[in-house]
């Protein structure tokens, strides 16, 4: 160890020592023990005694194993400092034992993690390489955690240092210090000073102070400040509702309004309406009644706002009309005419005198045998006399009789009065008679109309329109004489080829011998077309069904597996996951499949297993490629497709399997889809033609529905278009840096003969971008005083969409991308214009960019000052967001400012905002070492926090570009050890078009690409 390490190693050892040992003698567990099997267990690693030492074991090249963990059980969560790791040295061995040392990892978790994944996806507190550590080691790990894990692994596909030992690694781990503070809420180098007293859970970081999070109520880094006026709670997130009495703002940490409620409203935080008929402080008080019709009154006065019932009056309606007075608002007058003087009802008037009656609210009719049957309107008697031969004035016959009427005398002589009761009896039977007659009459018309009306309906209703036939399919070009058709071609669309009978041809029915009766169910079919070696299965495997397929890929001599839906997609189950997870296996009869490798890119994951026969002894090697990004009758992106196709095609081109197998979830929309893009790509390539309708005939032979839908069937077309007329430009490392060496200006920059290749190769990317309409950039268009150039408008469907907030707009150009590895972490977008500062800010909290690139000084852009804090400890605020300064580092190439950014309402982010000082605003390039520094420098961001990455310029295109390309190139330098500048430029823009326009920036790709293998790569990973 060097005299550096030296003085680190005692600085730090000083420090930890002020603090707590948390993990002496507490619970510890390990992976697995080693052959001795005793005397090595996991506690010896914190007994407090560096002679005694847990020992493993061994992984690597020559055992079964090739990963190792160590974990200790702190008890509970605990605020660590640093944690010590005592490796076992023996006398003359130290080389050895650093180099079975080396590469380790050291993790902390709040929760009991034991698989790898898990572990993996906990805080990483230290990861060893590529320098060598020292066998007694200490880190700064200023975390809050239960379980401290030490990992370490020797895959058997991954190049390690050449100290790196790789056989009979053994793990010995002698001790294991975790310092901390034993007691919660405390802080310091000797853990005495209280953490703030408004730190939510009473905890804070072990050094500074800082609280981790606030109580309700309270903001800030040590908590110090009430939330803002008008708002409460955790993280101060909630708005107080408003209705305070006397306007003023609800307590900063309940929301309850302290001074009570204003008018109509109830409840601790006022946030209740009074109910219907209650009005007033608290809703102590009572409506009226009589708001007209029945309408409530106004729960904050009483008012009656749509004014009175008829016979009230004033604002709350609960005063009667006085005497004389009746209607609304008592504005009419009564007419003098009521029941003995008394007053009119305060709703009607006694204004209309009687027709044909006469009495008390004129409820008895005239006497019947009274010419014209007119009466006196009070007491009744006939106004013009009595109809001839009657009597009228002393007999009533039909009257109505009321409680408040008065008795009149209703004697009837019998003599008299029989004819006319026969005859009045008479009519009324015949009229009832003619009503019965009348009614099944019209019953009868209308049922026979109704009949009519239907018969007429029948008659009337058009032919159905003849349906076009599947067989009926639009001209197509000749393709058996073309090598692709047309462009024009593949914007039409396209009726599949006719049907065939169900299922498979009996010859063409690959059994599976030994297996159970079920198996039959899952068929294969080999599709005979262009001599295309490969077999689809009807159906992704079930749970039942998983040994039976890996039975069938071992008998029928599989190498490789295409696989093209995800495990579940929405909610429902698509497919068993028929593989282990990483570093497991899975045991079935006499096979036994181990799962040795994954890789996970943007759009697909790669894993490789190994299968063992025991009845044979023998083994075979099998790789999955899992397409990730297609669901069930959805469409994939065409180049997407045919990237996975060709990583396919690159990673099986030397393969000794005799097939490949193919499924989907159905077995055959998606799997009908890459078959018929493979077999005519390889066909292409082969002949020179192909004939996409004859192909997927002869598939839809073998098995129908193969390709479902026109969506489908028109991507094998765009596919094609892709896959043939922007082919694969990937070399391996090695051959492109001579590829470079010759063809660029690196070695003769006066030579303009040299960029001619690329200048043809960016023309053709510029050919092949695709056309967007005036529709794809609607938004965009609709702000377009947002946008720093309308020569460069966000493409709607990639279009980062603020979220919502009243007053505020949801538009920013911005686009998300993704990277070689990752979908959709990348934001391409531009400078913040000076009107839109805070537009900017939302965009870094909605999308969670934690690493914000200025690809120029922030100086040079207008709005810097507007929400920057320049220098450390400067805050600033900007609309609803409060920035903090909290360090700035600078180096050659590169500015590090990390910014704390609180929004109101909203959690506490940390981020960190890279500025390139030396690239000016006016520069049009950019040295090769500037865009390689900064990219390094978001890469070590990146590996320290999650979120997305945000990379700004003038029109979010420019300087953007070249950032992008290199940044995935690299990622696939460190996974594939390859190099294709020209598809990376093609994925970039599909999203954002105008990336990456002229040879200048092109250029500038290769250069960066170029310099970072000659330069920057280290222990052989390019």
């Amino acid at each position: 160890m060097n005299c550096n390490h030296c003085v680190f190693y005692a600085v730090g050892l000083l420090a930890a020592f002020a603090y707590d040992k948390i993990s002496l003698n507490k619970i510890a567990t390990q992976s697995h023990n080693s052959a001795s099997g005793t005397g090595d267990n996991a506690r010896n690693a914190i007994d407090g005694n560096t002679v005694t030492c847990m020992r493993t074991d061994i992984i690597g090249d020559n055992a079964p194993h090739k990963t190792v963990w160590w974990k200790v059980d702190l008890g509970g969560v605990y605020s660590i400092y640093s944690i010590n790791v005592q490796f076992k040295n023996y006398n003359g061995f130290d080389i050895r034992q650093i180099g079975r040392f080396a590469g380790f990892s050291l993790y902390v978790s709040d929760t009991d993690v034991s698989s790898i994944a898990d572990i993996k996806g906990s805080t990483l507190c230290y990861k060893d390489g590529p320098e060598l550590p020292t066998l007694n080691f200490t880190t700064i790990c200023t975390k809050f955690g239960r379980y401290v894990i030490f990992y370490n692994e020797r895959l058997k596909e991954v190049k390690y240092p050449d100290a790196y030992q790789l056989t009979n690694v053994v793990t010995e781990l002698c001790e294991v210090t975790v310092q901390g503070c034993n007691d919660v809420g405390i802080y310091g180098s000797n853990c005495d000073t209280p953490c703030p007293t408004n730190c939510k859970g009473n905890t804070c970081h072990i050094q500074s102070g800082k609280c981790l999070n606030c109580k309700p109520g309270w903001t800030g880094i040590y908590c110090t400040t009430k939330c803002r006026e008008g708002w409460y709670g955790t993280n101060c997130s909630q708005q107080c509702f408003g209705h305070c009495r006397d306007g003023t703002s609800c307590d900063h940490v309940t929301g309850q309004c302290d001074r009570g409620c204003a008018a109509g409203w109830t409840g601790l935080q006022c946030n209740k309406e009074c109910k219907d008929g209650n009005y007033g402080y608290d809703c102590i008080n009572n409506c009226s009644g009589h708001c007209l019709n029945n309408s409530t009154c106004n729960k904050q006065t009483g008012h009656c706002d749509r004014g009175c019932d008829p016979g009230y009056t004033n604002i709350y309606c609960n005063t009667e009309c006085t005497s004389g007075h009746f209607g609304l608002d008592c504005r009419e007058l009564c007419s003098g005419y009521c029941t003995n003087n008394e007053p009119c009802y305060t709703d009607f008037n006694c204004t209309t005198e009687c027709v044909l009656s006469y009495g008390e609210n004129c409820q008895s009719p005239c006497n019947a045998y009274c010419i014209n049957q007119t009466c006196d309107i009070i007491n009744g008697s006939c106004t013009y006399g009595c109809k001839e031969g009657k009597q009228c004035d002393e007999d009533f016959f039909f009257q109505y009789v009321s409680s408040k009427a008065k008795s009149y005398p209703q004697t009837v002589s019998s003599s008299e009065n029989i004819p006319v009761i026969g005859a009045m009896l008479g009519t009324c039977v015949i009229v009832i008679i003619g009503i019965i007659v009348s009614f099944f009459v019209i019953r009868l018309k209308r049922k026979s109309t109704a009949i009519t009306k239907r018969q007429s309906f029948l008659l009337e209703t058009k032919p159905l329109r003849t349906n076009k036939s599947m067989v009926e399919q639009p001209k197509l070009p000749n393709c058996r004489s073309q090598a692709l058709c047309p462009n024009d071609v593949v914007e039409s669309t396209y009726a599949l080829p006719e049907k065939t009978k169900r299922g498979p041809p009996t010859n063409k029915n690959i059994s599976v011998r030994n297996m159970k009766a079920q198996i039959t169910n899952m068929s294969l079919n080999e599709n005979n077309g262009f001599k295309s070696e490969y077999h689809d299965i009807p159906r992704g495997p079930k749970p039942k069904t998983i040994a039976d397929f890996w039975t069938m890929i071992w008998q029928e001599e599989v190498c490789n597996i295409v696989c093209l839906t995800n495990l579940t997609e929405g909610t429902k189950n698509k497919c068993a996951q028929y593989w282990p997870d990483i570093n497991d296996k899975l045991q079935g009869g006499t096979l036994t499949v181990r799962h040795l490798e994954e890789k996970t890119y943007a759009e697909y994951i790669i894993r490789r297993f190994k299968i063992h026969n025991k009845s044979t002894r023998t083994d075979r090697h099998v790789t999955m490629f899992h397409y990730t990004t297609w669901s069930d009758h959805g469409v994939a992106d065409p180049l997407s497709l045919v990237v996975f196709h060709r990583q396919v095609i690159r990673a099986t081109a030397n393969s000794a399997g005799k097939y490949t197998v193919v499924h989907c979830s159905a077995g055959v929309g998606r799997t009908g889809t890459y078959i018929a893009l493979d077999a005519l790509y390889r066909e292409g390539e082969r002949t020179g033609k192909i004939n996409v309708p004859m192909y997927v005939r002869t598939m839809r032979k073998d098995r129908m529905n193969m390709i479902q839908g026109d969506d489908q069937y028109r991507l094998v077309y765009l596919a094609l278009r892709d896959a043939f007329s922007g082919r694969s430009k990937c070399l391996k490392t090695e051959k492109f840096l001579s590829y470079y060496q010759e063809h660029s200006c690196y070695t003769n920059c006066g030579d303009v003969e040299q960029k001619k290749l690329f200048s043809s190769d960016l023309e053709e990317l510029l050919s092949l971008r695709k056309e967007y309409t005036q529709q794809d950039y609607m938004s965009g268009r609709a702000q377009i005083s947002a946008n720093y150039s309308e020569s460069v408008l966000p493409v709607e469907e990639f279009l980062c969409h603020l979220s919502y907030i009243k007053g505020h707009n949801t538009y920013y150009n911005a686009v998300l991308l993704q990277s070689y590895l990752e979908k959709d972490s990348l934001i391409s977008a531009q400078y913040p214009l000076p009107d839109n500062t805070e537009d900017f800010l939302r965009l870094v909290k909605d999308f969670d960019a934690r690493v914000v690139v200025f690809l120029c000084p922030l100086k040079d852009i207008e709005s810097t000052s507007k929400w920057y804090p320049s220098s450390e400890g400067q805050t600033k605020f900007d609309g609803m967001f409060y920035i903090k300064n909290l360090s700035s580092t600078k180096a050659a190439n590169v500015t590090i400012n990390r910014l704390n950014i609180q929004p109101t309402g909203f959690n506490q982010m940390d981020i960190t905002v890279l500025e390139c000082p030396k690239w000016r605003e006016k520069q049009k390039t950019s040295d090769k070492r500037i865009l390689l520094d900064v990219i390094k420098a978001v890469k070590t961001e990146k590996t320290n926090e999650k979120g997305r990455i945000l990379v700004l310029s003038s029109d979010g295109a420019t300087r953007c570009g070249p950032f992008f390309v290199v940044y995935n190139v690299l990622e696939q330098i460190s996974v594939d050890r390859e190099v294709d500048i020209f598809t990376a430029v093609r994925q970039i823009q599909i999203r954002r078009p105008e990336c990456v326009s002229t040879v200048e920036e092109y250029q500038l790709c290769h250069d960066a690409v170029a310099e970072y293998l000659l330069n920057d790569c280290v222990y052989g990973n390019c």
